[in-house]
């Protein structure tokens, strides 16, 4: 009970299905094609990008990285995931800690670090990709 899980809902309204099995499971990204959800969720201790189908059917571990990987947001054009990860033994999301945003192929496979910030909870919570996905935008805070 109080756990984060995941239940899509059709704009046209009815009644939302549950689709992620085990908790804590945080949504944080559609791809444009209507085709995956992503999100960040907890296994074993270690929190990692997942993704499935709007079903809640074929998912599918994206990261098996040290890090603590949140926030997974598709570019438009599905080419790419952005996120950040936090240093390892992060415990959730927090705000005021030196995070990497990084870039993966969406479809996965190995991430490249873009910068290191100061950063965390609020860097990238929300929509951030141009509509061209040739730039994105993010916070970075001041020590």
């Amino acid at each position: 009970m109080g756990d984060s899980a995941i239940y899509p809902l059709l704009i046209e309204g009815g009644t939302p299905v549950r689709v992620t099995e085990k908790t804590p499971s945080y949504w944080h990204g559609w791809s444009p094609d209507g085709a995956w959800i992503w999100f960040n969720g907890e296994k074993d201790g270690s929190v990692q990008l997942w993704r499935m189908r709007p079903d809640g059917r074929d998912l599918q571990q994206m990261t098996d990285e040290d890090s603590v990987n949140w926030f997974p947001h598709p570019a438009p054009d599905g080419r790419h995931i952005l996120y950040h990860a936090y240093p390892a033994g992060t415990k959730g999301h927090p705000f005021g800690k030196d995070v990497e945003l990084r870039l993966m192929p969406a479809e996965g496979g190995k991430s490249r670090t873009l910068t290191t910030l100061y950063g965390g909870q609020g860097t990238i919570n929300v929509p951030c990709w141009a509509p061209d996905s040739a730039r994105f935008a993010y916070v970075s805070y001041s020590a």
